[in-house]
């Protein structure tokens, strides 16, 4: 195995990289692409929020409040979504590979680096919708690319417009890549690995859902 995880090569040609995951006695190159995407991930949050995408409320304030209180907000709200940027792909490394480890018999290291060619579909989908936010107004229960305005039309339920709203091609993307790399790595049936990824996936929807509908920038 080459001394490096090629995340994109692992992305686009999964055949191929599982193939060299599954002889491989040792996968080199996991912490550094581990550290690299969790920073990436950090800088595309703060890049997010930069341009202030999901600050919203702060700019509801920005006529009531002095000048500098505002930059000072708008720097901690920044600096706070960059640092969620950090949490969010430390987890959505780590706790899909931790998920998927306890119901199978492949080494942790094999299934983080199917996490780490996850990942980029997520910041991608993050990054993409920032244009869409700045020319466009959409925000992610708008979103082209998801079930957001599809369920405006069929429901008043905000919990289950943003559920759905993080349902979206991406996510379908990922699930397909998960699908993909466990099946050839543990050989298990088609059915039980669709329970294993469909259902850890849907636990990560209802959460993320919830987050969105109880609004916690409101409450605070």
């Amino acid at each position: 195995m080459n001394n490096t995880v090629e995340v994109l090569r692992g992305l686009f040609n999964y055949k191929y990289y599982t193939y060299k995951l599954r002889d491989a006695e040792h996968v080199p190159g996991i912490w550094k692409n581990t550290i690299l995407l969790t920073i990436l991930s950090g800088l595309v949050f703060g890049i997010s929020a930069y341009f202030g995408i999901g600050s919203e409320y702060l700019s509801k304030e920005l006529t009531s409040i002095p000048r500098e209180e505002y930059e000072m907000q708008k720097l901690l709200f920044m600096a706070g979504q960059t640092i969620l940027g950090l949490v969010f792909g430390i987890i959505m490394i780590f706790l899909p590979a931790l998920f998927f480890w306890t119901l199978s018999d492949l080494e942790l290291k094999k299934l983080l680096a199917v996490q780490i060619f996850v990942l980029p579909i997520l910041l991608f989908e993050k990054l993409i919708g920032i244009p869409l936010a700045l020319t466009l107004g959409l925000t992610q229960v708008s979103s082209p690319f998801a079930l957001g305005t599809i369920a405006q039309y069929i429901t008043g339920n905000d919990f289950i417009i943003y559920l759905l709203a993080t349902i979206s091609i991406f996510k379908v993307w990922v699930i397909f890549i998960e699908y993909m790399y466990l099946k050839m790595l543990t050989g298990k049936k088609t059915a039980i690995i669709l329970l294993m990824v469909i259902g850890f996936n849907l636990v990560i929807w209802l959460f993320s859902a919830l987050i969105s509908f109880v609004q916690f920038d409101k409450i605070l």
